[in-house]
């Protein structure tokens, strides 16, 4: 533990300087544009007239359903909330509907014959309201979700995942026009309307990379110095070798929890079963590999391929490793190249400490794309980045901690067994 240690402070130190020297001048700031920021400004809201035509008929009869330019959300009745309004739900004299897309349609809805526009009193937006009945989440749109592809209406986003779309944003900056007519690409943000249970059906879809419920539980910062303690403390037990990482791990959950660092919820939520599944099927993968002979193939064309040069087999496992992160998960990874370089290492009577510390390094670096790291992604959509913005600042950071990795395994380890 006290060997990666000392791999992994060195690069964190130049990782860090290369950040604050760097990335404020390359990236660009804007935190002032919020996609999301003012509901307002993507929503509008009418009243059904008591007294007009449009009482006791249902939405798909009083042609509000497929409206070219915006699109009903949900329907505020006395005081309750009916959301991802069905085709057949009967509207009530004084319901408020609340439609999003283009909000210059609004000339448009209070043409039709029993729409009135709805009396502000200096009330809060119906969607600004807290209603048990829905929440508002963000989702990041998957390389494998099954509406891709498609145009929101014709992927009939309503019935398949019980939301309604209120906005879209794409490389940091909200999608205008008719929302029906929006096709839906991998990284854009959709903003939700959903009822509660869809953040829990939705959070392990493959069709969502990340669920934020805008409506959950706000994270305690009065207590984040605790957090730190708590943190700093176990890194340095596992670190020094006092105890284990796994029961490390352990204690420090555990005291996150009595401290009132984070509540129970709040911990249940953090674990990833679409993660724990994946490490588990990387190692079935991994041993497969092994027995298979396929492992052995690989290594065999890996030391083909550096020619026998021990460093030049370290570099070329860092760059294979490094690839692999940026397109599946670091855990899995690490976990599929580990019986690789171990049989490759084997055969060539290398060390196989420093390349199995190049792996480790190398699946934790991963910045240059927003789909990388879960950490990239919660930055994302908030930050109001662009892919580019992450290959931009992303592939310079990796070559630098690439080299910093290298060249501290080279300087810091015999690379050839020693007898």
């Amino acid at each position: 533990m006290f060997s990666i240690t000392a791999v992994g402070i060195p690069v964190a130190l130049a990782g860090m300087a290369f950040i604050w020297m760097f990335l404020p001048k390359w990236l660009p700031d804007r935190s002032d544009k919020q996609a999301f920021g003012n509901l307002r400004e993507f929503t509008l809201e009418v009243t059904v007239d008591p007294n007009g035509l449009l009482v006791g008929k249902t939405v798909q009869s009083a042609n509000l359903r497929n409206l070219e330019r915006v699109y009903l959300v949900e329907i505020e009745r006395h005081n309750t909330i009916v959301t991802a309004v069905s085709s057949e739900e009967v509207l009530h004299g004084g319901d408020r509907l609340v439609f999003a897309g283009d909000t210059q349609a609004i000339s448009d809805l209070l043409r039709i014959h029993g729409i009135v526009a709805s009396a502000d009193n200096g009330e809060v937006s119906t969607l600004n309201k807290d209603r048990a009945e829905r929440c508002l989440v963000e989702a990041v749109v998957s390389p494998h979700c099954t509406a891709l592809g498609k145009n929101i209406r014709s992927a009939k986003f309503r019935d398949r995942y019980g939301a309604v779309v209120l906005a879209v944003a794409r490389n940091g900056e909200r999608v205008k026009g008719n929302l029906g007519n929006i096709y839906l690409e991998a990284g854009d943000t959709l903003l939700l309307e959903a009822r509660p249970a869809f953040v829990t059906r939705q959070r392990y879809n493959k069709d969502f990379l990340l669920i934020n419920d805008l409506d959950a539980e706000t994270p305690r910062h009065d207590r984040a110095w605790l957090s730190w303690v708590i943190l700093v403390g176990v890194v340095a037990a596992a670190g020094f070798g006092w105890i284990s990482m796994l029961n490390a791990a352990l204690i420090g959950a555990s005291l996150m929890v009595i401290t009132g660092c984070c509540s129970i919820s709040q911990a249940e939520k953090s674990l990833d079963l679409t993660v724990i599944i994946t490490i588990a099927a990387s190692f079935a993968l991994g041993m497969a590999l092994q027995k298979t002979g396929v492992a052995a193939f690989l290594a065999h064309n890996m030391i083909h391929l550096s020619g026998g040069t021990p460093w030049l087999l370290l570099v070329l496992t860092y760059v294979v490793v490094s690839l692999l992160t940026e397109t599946i998960t670091n855990n899995a990874a690490a976990v599929l190249m580990l019986p690789i370089v171990l049989e490759a290492t084997e055969k060539a009577g290398l060390n196989n400490e420093p390349f199995v510390f190049a792996i480790m390094m190398a699946a934790s670096a991963s910045f240059a794309t927003p789909l990388g790291y879960q950490t990239n992604l919660m930055v994302y959509g908030p930050g109001g980045y662009r892919f580019s913005d992450f290959l931009k600042v992303g592939i310079p950071m990796n070559i630098f901690i690439g080299v910093v990795t290298l060249a501290v395994l080279i300087i810091g380890w015999p690379l050839v067994k020693t007898l």
